[in-house]
């Protein structure tokens, strides 16, 4: 009996800690694969997967409570995997200068993720083909666990691309109703706009069978993969490195772009086409074996459209405001006489100018002249008053065609001061308490607005948005002007530290545009540009990978490490710069014997 009861005390080797717990977690593993050769439809797969789900939950409370061996196990094997997949890790930054450049290279994970996704494709498309009426009896016939953990990673894709299908275009009409009614309660608007979306979506989906979408979205794969084919050079590009000790390899962002919206359009059509593959002709029946998925499938499919075409509106609406892109100047005639108003229209198109003539009110931004007669021109005066008064022959002149140019970039400078000056109002409002500073970058499409960095973040991602977007305070060739002279000065960011005034920014500002304009921007803007200006310092540094910015007196910006940025930084001067000398002796007052002067 003795001996019978000592084996007691050492079942722990046996059967570890929470020994119980384990054996009911076999027991329900062994009851769900013996429910699931009863099941019939993944309606019952369904209920079956909220049981696991729930029993995984159990299983993480009591592991946290006091953990279990096996689950440890299961935990090392997991960090083993994961610390084999190192070499899907990149270092990455961002190239804003382009000089010197770069080798030009993709990632191989992305081609790998091609192959991958080719693949999920055939299987899926196989699968249908060889089960028409449902790939369900995988799980019959082998394990009904794996089965059902597959199916919920499946329905978890399809509800999270469901939600990103509902929250776009309702956050687009969201935004669009804030501009159209203002800071007024508009819930019930939006509550309509809602259900009327998701009863049109389920309408469709319930009339219209997906494979129109699935075309859809191979048909924007393609257009992705011609637009990653041409070589040209972008002006930024995103840089990658495999580890510290290999290569700097860049990538244009226009190439970045099409990578991301292709992968993207190749997972959809792989999730959809495993959803639904069986019903792409014809919509899903009750008595199919798998209606829930199909179902799901099918309304997830036709809420991918709304959100292709808010991406697709986006990027045109980014392509056609690039400040890189250059916008002819509009001059606006006026006169007395019709018949040589049209003569000099006809003069200005020649210049490849925009022309608005009278009646057409003139707006703000263009260049207005009034044809008068030859005795009446003022093209030639010192300070003349505008619309500048011009005869017909004048307009031959080189001398007035340069006069209207240059009219032309006074304007769009006065456009750009006038906006920046509001953005630094709206965004001074949200400084922080610890002291930080602004990014400003006008001249980049991706670049949104301004940015804020506070002295007292640990983040390390891109600094948040503050202020109104760029495209609404600012006129798209004010952006253009900036860009010109930003990329002629070879200045990529401009970075305001808190206490800078917007006067002395403006001053740092025109410096560069005095630069640009005296120089022909054949010049880039260094430090001793700046001296002069009081109560700033202005400090250029050059980020590159292994080149930060260091300062013992002034704050220092969060950068990547792999990033390629010529930043010109504006702070309040601090005079540590001057050096304190003594002051020479005066010797005209000091009391001398006579004698010692002969």
């Amino acid at each position: 009996m003795k001996l019978l009861t000592s084996v007691f005390p050492r079942n722990g080797r046996v059967l570890p800690g929470g020994w119980w717990f384990t054996l009911a977690v076999v027991a329900f593993l062994v009851g769900l694969e013996v429910a699931g050769r009863y099941a019939t439809s993944d309606l019952h797969d369904a209920l079956g997967a909220f049981a696991l789900i729930g029993a995984g939950g159990l299983v993480a409370a009591r592991h946290r409570r006091e953990p279990l061996p096996w689950v440890v196990r299961l935990a090392g094997v997991g960090r083993k995997l994961t610390g084999s997949a190192a070499w899907l890790r990149y270092d990455h930054g961002i190239d804003l200068r382009g000089v010197p450049p770069l080798p030009r290279r993709t990632p191989p994970v992305v081609f790998a993720v091609i192959a991958l996704l080719f693949g999920w494709g055939l299987v899926a498309a196989g699968a249908w083909v060889a089960f028409p009426l449902g790939w369900r009896v995988v799980g019959f016939y082998s394990s009904y666990t794996l089965y059902l953990g597959f199916m919920i990673a499946l329905w978890g894709a399809l509800a999270a691309v469901t939600f990103v299908g509902v929250f776009v275009p309702i956050a687009v009409l969201d935004k669009r109703l804030k501009e159209w009614v203002g800071d007024t309660d508009r819930r019930g608007a939006e509550l309509a706009a809602i259900v009327g979306y998701a009863v049109f979506v389920a309408t469709i989906a319930w009339v219209v069978p997906p494979a129109p979408v699935l075309a859809l979205c191979l048909v924007v794969a393609v257009v992705a993969w011609l637009a990653y084919l041409p070589r040209t050079t972008d002006g930024a590009a995103l840089l990658w490195r495999s580890a510290t000790d290999q290569p700097v390899f860049a990538v244009p962002l226009r190439r970045a772009l099409a990578v991301i919206v292709g992968l993207t359009a190749l997972l959809a059509f792989d999730v959809l086409l495993t959803a639904c593959g069986g019903r792409l002709f014809d919509v899903p029946r009750h008595d199919d074996a798998m209606p829930l998925t199909a179902l799901l499938g099918t309304v997830t499919a036709w809420l991918l459209p709304g959100v292709l075409g808010v991406l697709g509106v986006k990027l045109v609406s980014a392509r056609s405001s690039d400040p890189a892109r250059r916008t002819p100047p509009t001059l606006h005639v006026s006169g007395a006489d019709e018949g040589v108003i049209r003569q000099a229209v006809r003069i200005a198109r020649r210049w490849a100018w925009f022309v608005r003539a009278t009646p057409a009110p003139r707006a703000a931004g263009q260049v207005g002249i009034e044809i008068v007669g030859p005795e009446a021109s003022e093209a030639t005066e010192f300070n003349p008053r505008w619309p500048l008064k011009v005869c017909l022959t004048d307009l031959g002149l080189r001398a007035v065609k340069e006069r209207l140019d240059r009219r032309d970039e006074i304007k769009v400078r006065r456009q750009l001061f006038r906006g920046l000056q509001k953005l630094f109002k709206r965004a001074s409002a949200f400084k922080g308490p610890a002291g930080g500073g602004f990014w400003l970058a006008p001249h980049w499409w991706f670049v949104e607005g301004v940015g804020r960095e506070d002295a007292d973040s640990a983040s390390e991602e891109a600094p948040p948005l503050v202020g109104p977007a760029y495209h609404r305070v600012l006129p798209a060739r004010a952006r253009q002007h900036a860009h010109a002279v930003l990329r002629a000065t070879q200045v990529d960011m401009i970075f305001v530290e808190d206490g800078v005034t917007f006067r002395n920014l403006e001053r740092a500002l025109r410096v560069l545009t005095e630069l640009y304009d005296v120089h022909g921007g054949k010049r880039r803007a260094e430090e001793m540009h700046f001296r002069g200006i009081p109560k700033v310092k202005a400090m250029i540094h050059e980020y590159e990978p292994g080149n930060p910015f260091r300062s013992d007196l002034y704050p220092e910006p969060k950068f990547d490490d792999l990033s390629r940025v010529r930043v010109l930084h504006i702070f309040r001067d601090r005079g540590a710069h001057e050096e304190l000398t003594d002051q020479p002796f005066d010797f005209s007052s000091t009391p001398a014997p006579v004698g010692m002067w002969g």
